[in-house]
């Protein structure tokens, strides 16, 4: 079995172990996700480097209070690449992001 790629400790921390307001958390998580991980998309597609580092980055808050922090990981050196490099360069890593996140986003609904 694959190690779990979220890590609920934090969010636990932070909401004071109120079950309630974690579940809100995960939720927000799970409903506001998808939208910002096809901001990331749409930059690519539209060969924004500069819009492609700001999606990333907005991404990482939401993902960190996850716990997931080998997507906080990529995130970050997506948005570090897309600024040094070019969105031409980070194809691989936007589809490695959308794939993680897919996972993550199954293992908080479950």
């Amino acid at each position: 079995m694959d190690a779990p790629l979220t890590d609920l400790g934090y969010l636990e921390r932070f909401c004071k172990s109120d079950r309630s307001r974690m579940e809100k958390y995960i939720q927000m998580y799970l409903s506001g996700a998808p939208d910002l991980f096809e901001k990331m998309n749409s930059a690519l597609a539209a060969q924004d480097g500069e819009s492609l580092a700001v999606a990333a980055h907005s991404a990482r808050p939401q993902v960190n209070y996850m716990g997931a922090q080998k997507l906080f990981d990529l995130l970050t050196i997506l948005e570090q690449q897309s600024r040094t490099e070019g969105a031409s360069t980070c194809h691989a890593l936007v589809k490695e992001a959308m794939d993680l996140n897919e996972k993550v986003m199954a293992e908080l609904r479950g």
